[in-house]
Formats: C-alpha cells, structure tokens, sequence
C-alpha cells in the first residue's frame, strides 16, 4: 500500500474561521439571551450581523490572543468542539471556586442537561466575575500534569474540580449533555441555519445566523491542490482523508473547490465516523489523535472493521508507505499511535514556528501542502 493521508484544517483549509467560530459560541453562551445572559459591555453584538472586527475583539478576549489554543493544541487537543469544551467547564468551575470563597463553602448548583439550564445557571452566577482567559491558563496549568495528552487532559481538570463540587460534575466529561449542546451551538454558528436545518432537521438553539461553511479559504490555490492529488494518482499513490471535521463540514467546501471527486468516499473519514463507532462499540474517544480516524482512511470505512480499529489493531505492513500530512501536535501522535510517517506543513495556528515541534519530532516539514512531494519515498 502506498497512501497519502490529509488532514483538512490547517493542511488544506484555513482554521480561521474555526477559532473564530469556537470564540462566537463561548461568547453566546455566557451572554447570548437564548442561553446563560450575562450582562455584556458588547450590547452592540448581534448574531445576525456580526462583523469582522466584532469576531476578531471576542476571540482576542476569548482565546488570549490565541495563547489558549496554542495551549491546547501542544497538548494534541486539535477538535474545536472539544476546546470549547475545555473553555466552558474551566469557566464554570472557576465560577464555582468563587462562589464557595464568597459563600463560606457553599456548591454552586450546575446542571447542563438541557438549554433552559444555560439560563438557570447564569441566573446562579450573576455577579460572579467571568474569568479571563489567563485565569484560565493558570487553572490549565495548575491542574494538568506535564505530558499529559489528549483525552487525559479532560480526565486531569475533572479530577481537578473534585475539591470545588465534591465529585467529578456529570457536565464535565467529553460527549457529555453539555458538549452535546455546545457542539450544537457551534454548528449552528460554522453552518448557518438553512445548513443546520438540513443537517439536523429542525431549528437550532438560537438562529439567525448566515454561516460560514459556504466560504472556506483554501491554503494554496484550489486548482494547485487539486493538481497534487492528481499526481499523487499517477505516480502511484492513494490519497485519503483523516479529519477532525464532522462528513457535512468536510464534503460542502470539497464539493465547492472541485476536490471532493478525486477522493474515494471511502477513505474520506470524519469525526461522523468516529462517533457512530462510538456508539456501536462502547469505546469512547475515538476522535483524534486516536489512531480510528486514520485507519478508517487506511482500510475504508466497513463498519465490520470498526471495533478493530477502535482498538488500534490495523497497522501498516512492512513494506507499505503511509503518510499522515498534518500540521499539529495531535498528527504527530495519531499518525505515530497508526503506524504512519508523518510529514508537517506549516500552515496551522503556529505557523513558521512550529517547525520546531516537527523538527523535535523527528518529521519533516513543507511550508504548505503542494510542496510535499519531495518527503514521499
């Protein structure tokens, strides 16, 4: 076998408008109407007609001037959905340490199991100091241990909010109601509402939102990476995808920039496809840098093979060729955990600069993805 897999964001696509999105949701969430209404100094913020520079202030104020996600992502936590995640349950359990200190050790009562909890809980933290984003940094830092990775690092800040709720709160955890809801949230911002109406038939949450699905930023021109996975083909390799991505958010811009029919959809593996093997084998976090994503784009997705992949049972042979094209952390260690070879573009968050962590690592790195051709051996 001779393959070559892709990551999409950050390899083929902008993440941009990603982080931004993972901001807007964090932001409507703590002060949105139809969710927590914290009192805002944005009064003039409206879903419907945010704008550019409205994006840019909130995810600055959100993610530390993207500190946060550098953070994050050095830790090989590459979903957005799960970053939200880590954004929203350190916030709450920042606000349940102020509320003990202020109440002489009483629990602030959470619950997320359904939206109108979002209102019942801003009501109980009214007055309560939102924490900042180095507030945040500074729990992260505190509560989760140096080399901890991945999924671990939700098992670590949870472990951590024993001694602020007197257990592990049922909303912490990944897959949680909670992530459920705010992994809606953020799709109702990323697809718009007509996208969202046809992906889940019905409304979302809180709609009047135009999406941005519909205007994805390639990271070379279109037809120049089109041309790659031509010549890929001829020169006798496959191409695949392994993404973080749910299947509607990475078949729309395929579809759009001309890509999608180079692709058997067979190898076109998903975060979709992570999570329906979640629920046929019982084995949690499947997403990456789990090796499931990148088998399914090694052998195909047959539901048949899923429980070996969820045990990471599918490997390379000795005399195959894989490689994971990627520009995190987490590709590093999902395409090492797959039995692939790595090669790293420079086009993810970090930029130029994260030819250090590649280098460190022992994998080679272009500066964008049509210059990866010369690391194929």
């Amino acid at each position: 076998m001779k393959k070559v897999i892709f990551d999409v964001d950050g390899v083929l696509l902008s993440e941009e408008r990603y982080y931004d999105v993972s901001a807007l949701t964090v932001w409507e969430i703590l002060y949105g109407r139809q969710y927590m209404g914290l009192p805002s100094e944005r009064e003039d913020f409206d879903a419907s007609a945010v704008t550019d520079g409205q994006i840019a202030a909130i995810r600055s104020e959100v993610w530390g001037k993207d500190s946060l996600l550098s953070w994050l992502k050095q830790r090989g936590i590459n979903s957005n959905w799960d970053m939200v995640h880590a954004w929203l349950i350190t916030c709450f359990w920042l606000f349940g340490r102020e509320y003990r200190r202020r109440t002489g050790g009483d629990v602030l009562p959470l619950r997320f199991e359904k939206e109108s909890d979002f209102h019942e809980a801003g009501l109980a933290v009214m007055g309560l100091p939102v924490p900042k984003a180095s507030d945040l940094l500074a729990a992260w830092e505190a509560a989760v241990p140096e080399g901890v990775r991945g999924s671990e690092v939700f098992a670590a800040l949870a472990e951590a909010m024993k001694e602020t709720f007197g257990d592990v709160p049922a909303w912490a955890g990944l897959q949680s109601a909670l992530w459920r809801m705010h992994t809606e949230a953020f799709q109702a911002w990323y697809l718009g509402d007509d996208l969202f109406i046809e992906k889940y038939h019905r409304l979302p949450a809180a709609g009047g939102k135009r999406g941005f699905l519909r205007n994805e930023t390639p990271l070379a021109p279109a037809a120049a990476i089109g041309s790659l996975f031509r010549r890929l083909k001829e020169n006798g390799w496959e191409i695949a995808v392994a993404t973080g991505r749910s299947r509607h958010e990475m078949e729309v811009p395929f579809r759009t920039l001309g890509w999608y029919g180079e692709f058997d959809p067979l190898y076109l593996a998903t975060a979709s496809d992570a999570f329906e093997a979640e629920q046929l084998t019982g084995v949690e976090h499947l997403d990456k840098p789990h090796p499931f994503i990148y088998e399914c784009a090694m052998y195909g997705r047959k539901r048949e093979n899923y429980g070996d992949y969820a045990k990471g049972l599918r490997k390379p042979a000795a005399g195959d060729a894989v490689y994971v094209v990627g520009d995190s952390y987490s590709d590093i260690l999902g395409a090492a955990a797959a039995g692939a070879r790595c090669i790293g573009v420079l086009t993810g968050l970090e930029g130029k600069e994260a030819a250090a962590m590649f280098e460190k690592a022992g994998v080679p790195c272009a500066d964008r993805v049509t210059e990866i051709e010369p690391f194929l051996k």
